[in-house]
């Protein structure tokens, strides 16, 4: 039989709390796993299940950060358990927004296609049914894209070759098909071949040589993906255009046909090609007494999805802002009302405040270089890491303001303002995981 309890021994006051962190943390793998079971597809195809994800993430930190809780057990008698635990949930914050990026440069889902995408013949032929253009005479066009290149936040530069087969009557001077993106000219230059078919059609192919304007969704950068598409408009009344899938492979988007197999992608690599059907709308006549204002016209795309070779830009913007990040928290040690400890170090109030406006200045002119890479009128993921920065440094001045007032607050005044830097890392992290959940899984 055990001994009997000893009514002199303190009882442990933290055992009910440790019951309930444990069961606690027992619940969020439950919902997480539960989160989890609906994610059926590979790392490359999460990203469509974003809630989900998100709520696995949010869950899996919080519970394992309570086991870490339950295992190191710490408490402000043993700073060092502190440390290990802070050290915890800023490495679990950190790993989960590690997951994130990977999930997202491995994304290769087909969106941002325009229209309706085909990938054969029949699929075109039943798209143009119902949109009742079954009837109208059909001009089997197909291009090869040999480069791509962005000349500014906007435009992009394509060259490669295009190709129609048209009726042995037709005019084959100049290609049948209108680009409507194209800023320099009709964008289809000069005639390279022509073939006679066994039906009596003939294969016209043309170089394609054009700078096409389109709006780039900048949101995630350095993560993001685009997508390049290249409208193309029917000249002649009464056709249509429709990619020429006999001159193709069978289709597959990720083959990524339609590009010339030694295309140099420099930071970019594509990861789908699509040829999609849809409808342009002018809102106007163009002149025509037979159309409407509201009369659509028929156009056939073109889609290159790339993504971007994120590494490279990440570190780029990273490096000098973990420098920071990492000097902003070395003025914490100096921090101190010790009046030889201070006298050595050569603190003051002012010396640490100095420090952060400089620190906040470099971070500026960095926050402005990057709106001025991006070209973008809206917020991009990475300047999160300059806000993030700017918060911090904030709270580091403030800090040393009410560390080295008269009337300070209590926690601040313990083990010489070990709280600050023992929440230091946690809340950059915890910081960086939410505005990355936000902006890819919400």
């Amino acid at each position: 039989m055990p001994p009997p309890a000893d009514p002199h021994q303190p009882r442990d006051r933290w055992g009910g709390w440790r019951i309930a962190l444990a069961v606690a943390a027992a619940t969020l793998f439950v919902v997480a796993g539960g989160a989890a079971a609906g994610i059926d597809g590979p790392v490359h195809e999460v990203l469509q299940h974003g809630g989900r994800l998100a709520v696995v993430l949010g869950c899996s930190v919080v519970g394992l950060a309570l086991v870490a809780w339950l295992l190191l057990r710490p408490t402000p008698a043993k700073p060092s358990s502190l440390g290990w635990f802070s050290a915890a949930v800023s490495a679990l914050c950190l790993l989960a927004t590690v997951f994130v990026w990977v999930s997202v440069a491995a994304d290769d889902t087909v969106t941002g296609a325009p229209g309706t995408v085909v990938t054969s013949q029949p699929q075109t032929t039943d798209y143009l049914r119902s949109e009742q253009r079954d009837g109208m005479q059909q001009i089997p066009t197909g291009v090869m894209i040999q480069t791509a290149q962005f000349t500014d936040a906007n435009n992009v530069r394509l060259t490669g070759y295009l190709w129609q087969r048209l009726p042995a009557s037709a005019d084959t001077k100049t290609a049948a098909v209108e680009l409507p993106a194209a800023i320099d000219g009709p964008g289809v230059g000069e005639q390279v071949y022509l073939h006679p078919n066994s039906d009596g059609s003939q294969t016209v192919g043309w170089k394609l040589r054009t700078t096409l304007r389109e709006t780039f969704d900048y949101s995630h950068y350095p993560l993001d993906s685009q997508v390049i598409w290249a409208t193309m408009w029917a000249k002649t009344p009464g056709t249509v255009l429709v990619p020429d899938f006999a001159a193709y492979p069978p289709w597959d988007p990720a083959q990524n046909l339609g590009l010339y197999t030694g295309m140099v992608t420099g930071e970019w690599n594509p990861h789908f090609t699509a040829f999609s059907m849809g409808e342009s709308t002018t809102r106007t006549t163009l002149g025509n007494p037979g159309a409407t204002p509201d009369s659509t016209i028929a156009a056939m795309h073109f889609s290159t999805g790339i993504t971007r070779e994120f590494l490279s830009p990440l570190l780029d913007r990273l490096i000098p802002l973990i420098v920071i990040t990492l000097l902003v928290f070395a003025s914490l040690f100096v921090v101190t009302m010790d009046s030889d400890r201070r006298s050595l170090a050569g603190f003051s109030t002012w010396t640490v405040i100095g420090f952060c406006g400089a620190m906040m200045l470099v971070v500026a002119v960095q926050h402005s270089s990057l709106r001025s890479t991006t070209g973008s009128t809206g917020i991009v993921y990475a300047e999160y890491f300059y806000f993030i920065l700017y918060l911090v440094i904030a709270l580091v001045a403030l800090n040393v303001v009410e560390y080295t007032s008269t009337k300070r607050l209590r926690f601040l005044e313990w083990n010489g303002n070990l709280a600050a830097r023992l929440l230091y890392w946690p809340l950059v992290t915890t910081l960086l995981l939410g505005t990355t959940v936000a902006v890819f899984l919400l």
